[in-house]
């Protein structure tokens, strides 16, 4: 596998250093004369208007003076993402861009959501430090998982769907006739959003009140889910996303393609991923690597059969 020049991964480094959850969002600051006040209002890149307050007011005009900081931030961290882009490290394509940007705005990574999928595997690069092979990268969905403990911090103004509409208005809700509640969801163009957490004892879809939708209840995905990272998609000046350690994301691809059919598609792409990152973590971490396999063997014989000991070091 290919390595990231040290350059391109310390320039990452100093973007993942500079994005944040907690950063005001990227405003233009206006004053308007109204009802005999001069009112302060933030024009958002998406042409959403925010009330702050009256012209003078201590809290307003701080809170208008965090918006200009990080408009004047993102300029920067743009000009970043555009240099690595150039350098050849892999971006989002812009629809799923702008569906990440949105979900991030919206606070629900922080919150505890967490990209499972080929999209996460899309942005391990400059984590691993190597460059990952694009064949492996090609996918029409997205895999949003939302852990357990994070169910009760799911709180929104607005359901789920409604946030992903304003990434892509022709998204709408697939239900089967069984559906209380929406867990996928589906644009025009034919992208999938799937929502997924922790198997239950009935197996019944879980219900995420806050966002007014559900999640489908998958196997082994608590391993998955245990220990998640912070990292900078290359879309507009940075947006940081919730990810899967990318140890535990190549071991658990191995255990779910053990579990699909010989034959089916799907198997192989989680082979190939999990052979990629297997191969770049025996170079430059191997330590790392087998403490996620004796995790997962730990947990018992399932877990064991499906991680076989040719996947250790020689």
């Amino acid at each position: 596998m290919k390595p990231i020049a040290l350059n391109l991964q310390t320039l990452y480094a100093d973007l993942a250093q500079r994005v944040s959850y907690d950063t005001a969002p990227a405003a233009t600051i206006s004053r308007r004369l109204e009802g005999g006040q001069r009112r302060l209002y933030a024009t958002f890149p998406d042409k959403r208007q925010l009330y702050l307050g009256t012209v003078g007011d201590p809290t307003a005009e701080m809170r208008a003076a965090r918006h200009q900081r990080a408009a004047a931030d993102a300029k920067l961290t743009r000009q970043t993402v555009s240099l690595l882009k150039r350098a050849g490290i892999p971006a989002p394509d812009l629809p799923t861009g702008k569906l990440l940007s949105i979900l991030s705005a919206a606070g629900l990574f922080e919150r505890g959501m967490t990209l499972i999928g080929t999209v996460a595997y899309q942005l391990y690069p400059c984590v691993v430090g190597a460059y990952l092979p694009s064949s492996a990268m090609r996918t029409q969905d997205a895999d949003l998982a939302i852990p357990r403990l994070a169910i009760s911090k799911m709180v929104s103004s607005e359901p789920l769907e409604t946030t992903i509409r304003r990434a892509d208005p022709s998204f709408e809700a697939i239900m089967s006739r069984d559906d209380k509640l929406p867990k996928r969801f589906r644009a025009a163009n034919g992208f999938e959003i799937d929502i997924v957490s922790m198997r239950t004892r009935n197996n019944d879809p879980v219900r995420i009140k806050g966002l007014q939708c559900a999640a489908t209840p998958l196997s082994f995905m608590d391993y998955l889910l245990e220990d998640t990272i912070d990292v900078v998609a290359l879309y507009g000046s940075g947006t940081l996303v919730r990810v899967p350690d990318p140890t535990r994301y190549a071991v658990h691809k191995v255990i779910v393609a053990a579990h699909r059919h010989a034959h089916e598609r799907k198997a192989a792409k989680d082979l190939q991923q999990a052979h990629d990152l297997f191969e770049v973590f025996r170079q430059t971490d191997p330590e790392r690597l087998d403490a996620a396999l004796l995790d997962a063997r730990r947990r018992g014989p399932q877990w064991r059969k499906a991680l076989p000991p040719s996947l250790d070091m020689p």
